[in-house]
């Protein structure tokens, strides 16, 4: 098996502790975190991570603070876009029931401080986001797809008129 290059290493350990930062990695989360490392990583270096080598990253537990020494080793503009954009991906399925924001509060703090730190302007911060909603894993129930599609519709005998 190939080693992580240190740039590598440091982007996979920021979206741990960005997964990390609201005390737990849900089961959504660290199977987001597995597709995204076999289709980022392993494109380039075939069988470059296992499952237990990526069960010992999750398993790291880094604290936020140390999002600046980990940023410091992504030395590509490409390292630092592909960054921000897995870590926006794992907060935005981290959310632990369909009645909470979609992205919690403290992975919003951890995902900011990250986003000051990699230093992009907010044109390219918009960009990598927008990307990174189109390649969200599509996992929607029945009817939670009916009720965003019906959402704002009212009964036709309330009185109000069209919508």
């Amino acid at each position: 098996m190939a080693e992580l290059t240190p740039a590598q290493a440091a982007l996979l350990r920021i979206v741990c502790t960005v997964a990390w930062a609201d005390g737990e990695c849900s089961a959504a989360e660290r199977e987001l975190l597995a597709e995204q490392v076999a289709r980022h990583l392993h494109g380039a270096i075939p069988n470059v991570l296992g499952e237990a080598e990526l069960e010992a990253f999750l398993a790291e537990r880094l604290p936020v603070a140390d999002l600046e020494e980990l940023v410091a080793q992504l030395v590509s503009a490409d390292d630092r876009q592909l960054a921000l954009k897995l870590s926006y991906m794992m907060v935005r399925v981290g959310r632990r029931s369909p009645s909470e924001s979609s992205i919690n509060a403290q992975e919003r703090v951890a995902y900011r401080h990250l986003v000051e730190l990699l230093g992009l302007g907010d044109a390219k911060i918009r960009e990598i986001e927008w990307a990174a909603e189109a390649d969200l894993p599509k996992k929607q129930g029945l009817a939670q797809l009916l009720a965003e599609l019906t959402a704002g519709w009212r009964a036709p005998d309330d009185g109000r008129g069209p919508v």
